[in-house]
C-alpha cells in the first residue's frame, strides 16, 4: 500500500505541474538592443527572461577601418544589421549576425558583350559606352551632336554612327 500511495502522489505531482501555466514570451516585448552594446538585453518584467542576447558588433577590417570612422562607427564598430559604404558608394558592407562584415556591389553589371567600357555617369559605375574624338565617354543608347552631326552610341558600346543632323542625307 505504501508503494501505491507513492505512485498515486507522484502521478498529482505530474498532472498539477502539466497543468501550471507556463510563462508565455512575446518577443515584442523586448527592448532593441542598443547601439553597440554586445551585453545581453535585460528582461522587461513579465516576459519570464525570454529576450535574446544581442548580436555582438562587427568589427572593421583594418583596410575598411577609416571607411567605417568617417561613417560614425566609432572605434571600428558596426552595430549588427547597420551598413556603410566603400568605394565612392558602389558598394555597401553591412554587419552580418554573425560578426561578420559582407560587402556588395551596387553597381549593375555591364553587358559581357559590351565594346567599350567606361564611366559617364557620375556614379561611377561601368557602363557600356562609345568615346568621342575628345576621348568623354558617351553612354549606349545617348544621342549626341558632333557639329552639324547627329551621333548615336549602340547599345553595346563601341564605335559613334553619326550622320547628317536631323537624319537627312
Amino acid at each position: 500500500m505504501p508503494l501505491t500511495g507513492a505512485l498515486r502522489l507522484c502521478l498529482a505531482c505530474l498532472l498539477l505541474c502539466g497543468a501550471s501555466p507556463k510563462p508565455t514570451c512575446d518577443p515584442g516585448a523586448c527592448p532593441p538592443c542598443p547601439e553597440g552594446d554586445p551585453e545581453v538585453t535585460a528582461a522587461p518584467p513579465g516576459t519570464g527572461g525570454c529576450c535574446p542576447p544581442c548580436p555582438a558588433p562587427c568589427s572593421c577590417p583594418a583596410y575598411l577601418r577609416g571607411d567605417c570612422e568617417m561613417q560614425g562607427f566609432d572605434g571600428g564598430l558596426v552595430p549588427a544589421g547597420r551598413s556603410f559604404y566603400i568605394d565612392f558608394a558602389r558598394k555597401l558592407c553591412t554587419c552580418l549576425p554573425s560578426g561578420d562584415v559582407a560587402c556588395a556591389p551596387l553597381c549593375p553589371r555591364p553587358a559581357p558583350a559590351c565594346r567599350a567600357l567606361g564611366s559617364p555617369v557620375a556614379d561611377g559605375c561601368p557602363r557600356c559606352v562609345c568615346y568621342d574624338r575628345d576621348e568623354m565617354a558617351v553612354p549606349a543608347g545617348a544621342v549626341t551632336t558632333r557639329g552639324s552631326q547627329t551621333c548615336t552610341c549602340p547599345a553595346l558600346g563601341g564605335q559613334l554612327e553619326c550622320g547628317p543632323a536631323g537624319g537627312e542625307e
